[in-house]
């Protein structure tokens, strides 16, 4: 998609390019010249009398692609196409590493079937409160109760299971307090 005249200068802004040093030029204060307005008065033509390293290219900004918090990250992108005249900034979508999954769910607990609860206050006092109302509504051991883990996805396990692992989850919460 190389720079179309007229140019629009309400929505077009572009990066001034130097081919020989292979980056953007720098301002008077040593930034890049980039998301700048088209550099003449004349909107129908290329800027005559540049330097023969000079290249103005269209910016172009792709939209964030969708990705999955938990497992992948976005790392941002730059594309300098100086034969169609643009600059792309676009987004590459990384898997996170075991460690960085880790990291993005916090404190958490794992209870007795692999569910992994957050151990925030707001989480805990979440969990008293769902575990005070099942209890009051005497419901039987074997009714089956959903619970959203740390990455927000619904686990389904019986009523007499959950009771044992918000025990364990309080204990383990108790602890941490004490520490």
């Amino acid at each position: 998609m190389a720079i179309t005249y007229p140019i629009n200068p309400d929505t077009d802004r572009f990066c001034v390019y130097d081919t020989a040093s292979s980056a953007p030029l720098k301002d008077g204060r040593g930034r890049d010249m980039r998301n700048v307005r088209w550099g003449s008065n004349d909107l129908t033509q290329m800027i005559p009398g540049l330097a023969d390293s000079v290249r103005w290219l269209l910016e172009i900004k792709e939209s964030k692609p969708t990705f999955d918090q938990w497992t992948e990250k976005l790392e941002k992108t730059t594309t300098f196409d100086v034969v169609n005249e643009t600059v792309t900034e676009g987004w590459n979508v990384v898997a996170l590493t075991a460690e960085e999954q880790e990291a993005r769910l916090g404190d958490y607990y794992e209870t007795s079937t692999g569910i992994k609860l957050k151990t925030d206050e707001a989480s805990q006092a979440a969990f008293t409160s769902l575990i005070t109302l099942l209890n009051e509504s005497g419901a039987p051991p074997e009714h089956q109760v959903t619970v959203k883990d740390a990455k927000g996805d619904a686990h389904t396990i019986d009523l007499a299971t959950l009771r044992t692992d918000l025990v364990a989850y309080g204990t383990h919460c108790y602890t941490q307090f004490l520490a």
